[in-house]
């Protein structure tokens, strides 16, 4: 599969997303919703195991600001667990975080609530281009556990700046069926 780079969000619907990851979601009991992590997922005994996945059933998308992104600007770099990880296609930088092969495609398998949805995925991707976390920014319950195993093993060539290769993030859409928007994007 091919990775499609899309200049979908401009930087203020990209900072907003990131809002939106760093806030707590209500879930429909109205209690505050926890991000869910790749650690998570591998464990969940109760939700449907998942198969692969051809690309017809799922498809990825990297978000990717468009427009000019200045160095104040809340799309260029987020703070997770006090590290500062930049956008893995910042201007500052001398060359972009790429991924050395396509994610392991996975779709839930069982009973469906529904067959189409979305989920985004933040990436944090340390410098030697392994993901150390991949959380949950917004998605379509059913396949928040596919998404995350089909970036389970995932691995890159660095971001780097002129220090060197430096810690970034980025965001991916992964879409199933006809792909609805898996939630609104926070204001």
């Amino acid at each position: 599969m091919k990775h499609r780079y899309t200049a979908m969000l401009g930087a203020f619907g990209l900072a907003a997303m990131l809002a939106g990851a760093v806030s707590a979601q209500s879930q429909s009991n109205g209690e505050p919703r926890q991000p869910l992590r790749l650690a998570q997922a591998a464990n969940a005994g109760k939700e449907a195991p998942s198969r692969p996945a051809s690309t017809r059933e799922v498809q990825v998308r990297v978000f990717v600001p468009s427009g000019k992104v200045h160095a104040d600007d809340p799309a260029e770099y987020v703070e997770v667990d006090g590290e500062r990880y930049v956008h893995f296609r910042s201007r500052h930088l001398k060359s972009p975080a790429r991924p050395l092969g396509d994610p392991n495609l996975r779709y839930p398998t069982g009973i469906l609530t529904q067959r189409n949805g979305a989920v985004v995925v933040q990436l944090l991707i340390d410098e030697h281009g392994e993901v150390l976390r991949s959380d949950i920014v917004c998605a379509a319950p059913v396949f928040e556990r596919s998404a995350l195993e089909s970036v389970q093993g995932l691995r890159f060539q660095p971001a780097v700046a002129r220090e060197g290769p430096v810690k970034s993030y980025m965001l991916v859409e992964f879409s199933y069926g006809k792909g609805y928007p898996c939630g609104r994007i926070p204001n």
